[in-house]
């Protein structure tokens, strides 16, 4: 299993974890190592300093790929795309405002810089004052990144060229995601901003600043039993079709629920349910099978089956609340990461057993899962070691023979 994670202080580290040793396994071996350190740091005599006692966990590897500690680089949003050379690359958003694409060994390919971010900003809105610019959303394909910040600034940029397509949404956004398909598609929705989603490639270039007819905008949810208005905080959103001109999405809330949206039916939600005591932070989707994956701000992650808004389980052992979530190709293992500084990874289904986690220092802001990376099984592995020694004794049998003609020859 390989993930790459984006920090905090501005890092994008590498992580190879060994899918053939367990966590338990993993646990055992370090706590021998602790003991035995322990065991020697008794034994010393005066004068004399212990080593330090290695903590870290059997088949974790941690690299670092790029970037130094700095929180002012610190990464917001995080995303794969592919480079013009056809090479894999990193879409990074910083909170100094900068958009980088960075190859998979730390090569600088592309920076964007948007000076607004060196502005002091102080607005008040709906009763909270924005103190700050930040990215809520980043998308890159082979030739444009889209990005949009909380302050509502939607940007469509080539990589080739200067020349971008901006729009100007309501400000206090909290998510922005593009759709799976099709990378100009994308969905915005936050405090007091209603769900709409747009089309990129409709905006006016720099300069125009006019908006385009949305694909679809929700109205709200209708008002409670005292019929009062319902308050809007838009949290998180995923696309859950292939069809772009038609989508349906899932949305959650930060008053603790999740609805599915169908731009078909209504512009109102066609199914709104409260699955959590506490305002809900990150949606994941699966690929697989009709189910959502949540987090709330306490470090709950639960599953959540999109057919009947059944919650039928909840991943243990984290403590610090998630940033970010990400599934294998299969479906069948969820990675989490967040404020608690481990990468964990668990099996999805009936158990949800933990499977292992890597400790990587900063925070993470973002973790993404290389599906290029593929795991072999423990048989596998021998069998490809004994190819190796098969061939390598092949090898030395011919040139063996070829010294023996030579020899004759002479």
């Amino acid at each position: 299993m390989r993930f790459y994670t984006g920090d905090e202080s501005g890092l994008i580290k590498c992580i190879d974890i060994d899918a053939n040793v367990s966590l338990l396994e993993a646990q055992a071996q370090a706590a021998k190592r602790t003991k035995a350190a322990a065991k020697a740091k008794a034994n010393l005599k005066a004068g004399e300093q212990a080593a330090a006692a290695d903590t870290s966990l059997a088949g974790v590897e941690i690299r670092t790929i790029d970037g130094r500690v700095n929180r002012s680089n610190g990464i917001q949003q995080m995303c794969t795309t592919k480079w013009a050379t056809n090479d894999r690359a990193f879409a990074v958003a910083r909170k100094n405002g900068n958009i980088d694409v960075v190859g998979f060994e730390g090569e600088q390919l592309f920076t964007y810089t948007d000076e607004k971010f060196a502005e002091r900003v102080s607005i008040k809105h709906n009763g909270r004052t924005i103190s700050e610019r930040s990215y809520v959303g980043l998308s890159a394909s082979d030739s444009h990144f889209l990005s949009c910040t909380n302050m509502g600034e939607v940007r469509y940029q080539s990589f080739a060229t200067s020349e971008a397509k901006l729009m100007k949404l309501p400000l206090d956004a909290c998510r922005m995601r593009t759709h799976n398909e099709r990378s100009s598609v994308f969905a915005v929705g936050g405090r007091e901003h209603e769900l709409s989603v747009w089309d990129a490639e409709t905006l006016q270039e720099s300069g125009a600043g006019a908006k385009p007819t949305p694909i679809f905008r929700a109205k709200n949810v209708a008002n409670d039993f005292l019929n009062l208005r319902v308050p809007v905080w838009i949290t998180d959103i995923q696309f859950t079709s292939e069809d772009a001109t038609n989508p349906t999405l899932a949305v959650s809330t930060g008053h603790k629920q999740i609805r599915l949206y169908d731009a078909r039916a209504q512009q109102r939600p066609v199914n709104d349910w409260e699955v959590s005591k506490h305002p809900i932070y990150h949606l994941q989707a699966s690929h697989v099978r009709p189910e959502l994956y949540f987090a709330d701000n306490m470090g709950n992650v639960q599953q959540m089956d999109m057919r009947t808004g059944h919650v039928f389980g909840a991943f243990k052992g984290i403590a610090g609340a998630v940033k970010s979530i990400s599934l294998s190709e299969d479906g069948a293992k969820i990675a989490v990461a967040g404020l608690d500084r481990y990468v964990r990874v668990f099996e999805t289904g009936s158990m949800r057993r933990p499977l292992h986690r890597a400790y990587v220092k900063q925070r993470v802001s973002h973790v993404v899962w290389d599906w290029e990376h593929k795991d072999f099984s423990t048989q596998e592995i021998e069998e490809q070691e004994a190819e190796d020694i098969w061939e390598t004794m092949d090898k030395a049998a011919l040139k063996k023979k070829s010294n023996k003609r030579k020899a004759a020859a002479i």
